[in-house]
């Protein structure tokens, strides 16, 4: 019994290993090439994997770039939730919340991957069970925790979570498809000093 746990534990964890390197290649390609120009004979190709084996990770392209995207979401979650703990105020949570996401898109290969495939990352984003737990947070926290006093609505709050979760993205990839050069202490200042200024006035 215990050397057949031992060959399921082995079992598992190389499956697990091939999942993320098809993750990995994934990610590679889209940043290359986008989403669209991407095969699944590319993938394997890279991966090293049989086309079948692909097959039992991920039914098509389309949910291999779901599974980044939750990836991504999933890490953005996390920072949020780390920023939460450390804040004494509704400024210091903004600002850690928005220099977290930044820096976390700001390198290589996600600053490209971003750029290449906005229209996919947005779909793909919003249709996210993450993305939709994150924006219900904000909007517990705006109504609750923070004691924003600035809305009163219950869809004003809904509105502004949207807002607080969709404009970052948006910031992002303006000023890298631009001529504009700032970083993500800059981007998130700026947006800290805007929603602070709509939330407490």
């Amino acid at each position: 019994m215990e050397e057949f746990d031992v060959v399921l534990g082995k079992r598992e964890i190389q499956k697990q290993q091939i999942r993320e390197r098809i993750l990995a290649e994934g990610l590679t390609l889209f940043s290359e090439r986008g989403l669209e120009k991407t095969t699944v004979a590319d993938i394997v190709g890279k991966s090293g994997i049989a086309r079948g084996t692909f097959y039992n990770y991920f039914s098509d392209m389309n949910a291999l770039f779901d599974a980044l995207i939750e990836q991504l979401n999933q890490q953005v979650v996390e920072s949020i939730q780390h920023t939460r703990k450390q804040s004494k105020n509704l400024y210091d949570y903004l600002f850690g919340t928005f220099k977290g996401y930044f820096d976390l898109i700001g390198n290589e290969p996600m600053l490209q991957f971003h750029i290449i495939n906005q229209a996919h990352i947005r779909q793909s984003s919003y249709q996210s069970e993450i993305i939709k737990t994150i924006v219900k947070n904000l909007n517990r926290d705006l109504k609750s925790d923070l004691k924003v006093k600035a809305f009163n609505e219950k869809y004003e709050f809904l509105l502004l979570s949207y807002m607080l979760v969709g404009t970052p993205p948006e910031l992002f990839l303006a000023t890298q498809t631009t001529e504009i050069n700032l970083t993500s202490e800059q981007l998130a200042t700026f947006l800290t000093k805007l929603f602070y200024k709509v939330l407490m006035e």
